[in-house]
C-alpha cells in the first residue's frame, strides 16, 4: 500500500507538473507580447503628443535637453523624463512618430486667445526720429579773485574757483524730408546756462516754456521747409550747444551783440545746390510771449560757392522795447575759409542799432568784430586762437560806454568719442577798468581766467 502511494503520487505531480508548465507557457507569451506592444503604443503616443506641443509653443527644444536613451540617441522633440522604451525597434518607431512634420505651422489662434499684433505699431510715431544730449561741466579760476566770485562779462562760464555744473540737454528730432514732410525738434535744458538763456521767459511768467531750448514743428512745402515755435538765433559764430564751438567760453559778441533764441516762423529755401535763403517773422529778442505791439523780420543769405569757403549774411530789424515802437536794426556777417583739411579760419562782424527812451530818444548802435583759427593736426587735438574786439562807446549793452577786447587760447582734446575736454585761458581788458578784483592795488581794467571744460555727449 505504502508503495502503491508512492507511485500514485510521483504519477500525479508529473501531470500536475507538466500541466503547470503548459499552462504558465500559454498565458506567459501571449501577456508578454501584449505589454511590450502597450508600453511601445504608449511611448509612441506620447511622443507624438510632446511634438504636437512643441509646434504649438513655436520651436523644440536643444539637443542638449533631451533626455539620454539606449546606445546614447537622443529623441528629438522629447521632453526631460524617464526613459522607458528599451528595444531598438520601438526606439526607431517612436521617433518617427515624435518627429515633427517638414511643414507645421502654429495653430490659429482660438476664440477668446489675446491678439499683440498690433501693440507696436504706435512705435511708427519713433521712425526716422533722432535721440541726443549732452552734459556741460567746467571749472574756472579768476586772477583777479572777485570778491562775488564771478567773472565779469561773460556769458555762461561765471563761477570762479568752483566745480559747476552748466547744463544738461535732451533732445528729440524729426528731420522734415520728400518722403516724411512733417517733422517737429524738441530740446529739453536745465542748469545755470538755461536759466540765463531763458530768464526773460521767466520774467514773464513763461517758467514752464524756459526750460525747452528749442521746440518747433516742421513741414515741407515744396523746396521749403517751415518752422513754427522757439528756436535759437541765426546770428553769431558761437551757440549756445557748446558741442560745436570752438572756445569753451563764450565770446563777448556772443555775449553782448546778438540775441539768444526767438519765437515765430522761419522758413528756409535752398537757391541752387550754392545757396540758402531763410526768411524770419518773430515776437522779438529773447522772449516767447511779444513785449509789446511790434514784430520782428529778418532773413539769412547763406552762399557756398566752394568746399572751401562759404559766407553768411543775416539782417534783423524790429521793435524790441517793452513798450515802446523804438525800431532795433542787427546786421551780423560769418566768413569761413578753409586753409587745407587742418586749418579754418573764421570770422564773425556784427553791427547793432536802436533808440533810447531818454531825453529826445537819441540813436545808439553797437559793434564787434572776433575772429577764429582753428588748428587739428589730429582727430583727437585741436587748437584754437579766438581775438575779439567789442565797441559799446554808448554803453547801450553791456551797461557802460566802453571798448572791450578779448584773448583765447583753447586746446581741445577728444578724450572718446563721446566725451570732449577743452582747456582754456582767456585775457580780457577793457579801457574803463570794469572788471572786478580782489586786491584794490590790481588793475581793475584786466582780467585773467584758467579754465577746463568737459562736454560729454550722447
Amino acid at each position: 500500500m505504502k508503495n502503491v502511494n508512492k507511485g500514485v503520487l510521483k504519477r500525479m505531480a508529473a501531470v500536475f507538473g507538466l500541466l503547470l508548465v503548459v499552462l504558465v507557457g500559454v498565458v506567459r507569451l501571449p501577456a508578454q507580447n501584449s505589454v511590450e506592444a502597450r508600453l511601445a503604443a504608449l511611448e509612441a503616443r506620447i511622443q507624438q503628443l510632446e511634438s504636437e506641443l512643441a509646434v504649438a509653443k513655436g520651436g523644440t527644444l536643444a539637443a542638449a535637453a533631451l533626455p539620454a536613451i539606449s546606445g546614447g540617441t537622443m529623441l528629438p522633440g522629447a521632453f526631460i523624463r524617464p526613459a522607458v522604451l528599451t528595444s531598438p525597434g520601438t526606439l526607431e518607431m517612436a521617433a518617427v512618430m515624435a518627429a515633427p512634420p517638414a511643414a507645421a505651422m502654429a495653430p490659429p489662434l482660438q476664440a477668446g486667445t489675446p491678439d499683440f499684433s498690433g501693440d507696436y505699431e504706435g512705435l511708427n510715431f519713433f521712425k526716422g526720429v533722432t535721440f541726443g544730449g549732452f552734459l556741460d561741466t567746467y571749472y574756472s579760476w579768476n586772477i583777479n579773485d572777485p570778491p562775488s566770485g564771478l567773472s565779469g562779462f561773460r556769458a555762461f562760464d561765471l563761477h570762479h574757483n568752483s566745480l559747476t555744473f552748466s547744463q544738461a540737454d535732451l533732445e528729440m528730432t524729426k528731420a522734415v524730408s520728400d518722403s516724411s514732410p512733417l517733422g517737429y525738434m524738441l530740446q529739453m535744458a536745465v542748469g545755470p546756462t538755461a536759466n540765463i538763456v531763458n530768464g526773460g521767459d521767466f520774467g514773464s511768467g513763461n517758467s514752464t516754456a524756459a526750460h525747452f531750448m528749442q521746440y518747433y514743428l516742421s513741414g515741407k512745402l515744396g523746396t521749403a521747409t517751415l518752422d513754427f515755435g522757439k528756436f535759437t538765433t541765426p546770428h553769431g559764430a558761437e551757440l549756445i550747444d557748446n558741442r560745436s564751438n570752438w572756445n569753451y567760453s563764450r565770446g563777448i559778441l556772443f555775449t553782448w551783440a546778438i540775441p539768444f533764441y526767438h519765437f515765430g516762423l522761419r522758413a528756409a529755401v535752398p537757391l541752387g545746390s550754392k545757396a540758402t535763403f531763410t526768411g524770419f517773422l518773430v515776437n522779438g529778442w529773447n522772449n516767447v510771449v511779444d513785449n509789446n505791439k511790434g514784430k520782428t523780420v529778418g532773413f539769412t543769405l547763406g552762399l557756398n560757392p566752394t568746399d572751401n569757403f562759404s559766407f553768411t549774411q543775416s539782417y534783423m530789424v524790429g521793435e524790441e522795447q517793452p513798450g515802446s515802437d523804438f525800431v532795433r536794426h542787427l546786421f551780423d556777417t560769418l566768413v569761413t575759409v578753409k586753409l587745407g583739411d587742418k586749418v579754418t579760419f573764421l570770422a564773425n562782424y556784427d553791427y547793432g542799432m536802436d533808440r533810447i527812451a531818454s531825453g529826445t530818444g537819441g540813436g545808439v548802435h553797437w559793434q564787434g568784430i572776433a575772429a577764429y583759427l582753428r588748428l587739428a593736426p589730429t582727430e583727437k587735438f585741436a587748437f584754437t586762437p579766438r581775438f575779439e574786439y567789442y565797441d559799446d562807446r554808448m554803453g547801450f549793452t553791456t551797461g557802460t560806454a566802453q571798448i572791450l577786447k578779448s584773448f583765447t587760447l583753447t586746446p581741445e582734446f577728444a578724450v572718446s568719442d563721446n566725451l570732449v575736454a577743452r582747456f582754456e585761458y582767456r585775457h580780457d581788458w577793457g579801457n574803463q577798468g570794469t572788471f572786478e578784483v580782489e586786491d584794490p592795488s590790481d588793475d581793475p581794467g584786466k582780467q585773467d581766467t584758467l579754465g577746463v571744460g568737459m562736454i560729454l555727449k550722447f
